[in-house]
């Protein structure tokens, strides 16, 4: 089928949101904001490290990125002619042929989709950092998902990156109505969430 990307604004301008995450039993924190000008939607993400993201308007997908922890820059990608990269000191370039979704930015990037049942899509995933793979996408059903922020029916989605050797599929839950919000995320090792504690549209 035809995959119909975002339209412009099709999420707020500016956004705050705090997400409670698990990793392999580590509880932590993540705020997220957001605000958009003509460059793009940009995004800050702070944790026990700090990522700075720029994405496209028209479908959420990468510009740039740049990622800093205990404040050395570990990676940084900048969409021009190519994508330049460089991570830990080295440097990479890629074409840019086709939209890109670097796996940091994923909880914005699905909400440019517009999912129906059925729906099945491959994209392009930065992931890890040197490597840029094909992912498949799939619809699996509606989810009422409850958090501390709300209750959501949502989207679930299945997504599958196809690496060689790498059987594990992940899971997000994105909010079926306007604002689409990135709700949930699981995957098949039962180890990794995230979810949703509070959400704001900054004034």
């Amino acid at each position: 089928m035809i995959v119909i990307l975002a339209l412009l604004n099709i999420i707020p301008a500016n956004e705050v949101m705090v997400y409670e995450t698990n990793d392999k039993g580590k509880i932590g924190t993540i705020h997220v904001t957001s605000n958009f000008d003509s460059l793009g939607y940009h995004i800050v993400y702070v944790s026990d490290r700090v990522i700075e993201v720029t994405l496209d308007s028209t479908n959420l997908s990468t510009i740039a990125v740049r990622k800093i922890i205990e404040n050395d820059t570990v990676l940084e990608i900048t969409k021009r002619e190519r994508f330049h990269v460089t991570f830990m000191g080295r440097k990479y370039r890629y074409g840019n042929g086709r939209a890109i979704y670097d796996r940091h930015t994923l909880d914005f990037a699905l909400r440019g989709f517009v999912y129906t049942p059925g729906f099945r899509h491959m994209f392009r995933l930065h992931v890890p950092e040197l490597t840029i793979v094909n992912a498949e996408l799939e619809v699996l059903q509606e989810a009422v998902v409850v958090t501390p922020a709300g209750e959501f029916l949502c989207w679930k989605l299945k997504m599958k990156p196809r690496i060689l050797f790498f059987n594990w599929v992940f899971f997000f839950y994105i909010e079926k109505e306007y604002p689409h919000r990135f709700v949930r995320y699981t995957d098949s090792s039962g180890k990794n969430s995230i979810m949703l504690k509070s959400y704001g549209i900054d004034q």
